[in-house]
């Protein structure tokens, strides 16, 4: 499943990279794996997988329309990795991507960061994890 989600999460980043956009075909990619994989494997259960999806997805829309500063695309893209990759999953990937997207923003004083960026970083840093430890996900 992880390998799957390579190809659209290279292509978000890239695209936010260079113009500040994540297409949809790749949010709506990678959610439609997390559909098929809930149906073919039983873990992560499709509780764990509900919460992924909403509960970073509501709380960057709320830090969307507070601060601003989070794009509907980073957003998206999150909310349709926590369904795919569960919350705990997504928590991890979030351990490894926002310490670099917190130095990134710090170094070039921006405040609008290209999250898909440090997402897709911590997604590899994430499966490379796994891979190590011959864990499966």
């Amino acid at each position: 499943m992880l390998l799957l989600c390579v190809i659209p999460l290279l292509w978000a980043a890239f695209m936010d990279w260079k113009k500040r956009i994540i297409p949809d075909w790749t949010w709506i990619t990678i959610l439609a794996i997390g559909g098929v994989s809930a149906f073919l494997f039983p873990e992560p259960a499709l509780p764990e997988r509900i919460a992924g999806f909403l509960l970073p997805g509501i709380c960057l829309l709320l830090l969307a329309l507070i601060y601003g500063g989070v794009g509907g695309g980073d957003i998206k893209l999150t909310a349709a990795m926590g369904f795919c990759f569960s919350l705990n999953a997504l928590a991890a990937i979030l351990f490894f991507a926002l310490p670099p997207a917190c130095i990134y923003a710090k170094a070039t004083r921006q405040r609008n960061v290209p999250l898909a960026v440090f997402l897709c970083i911590g997604f590899f840093i994430y499966a490379g994890v796994l891979f190590i430890y011959g864990l499966t996900c």
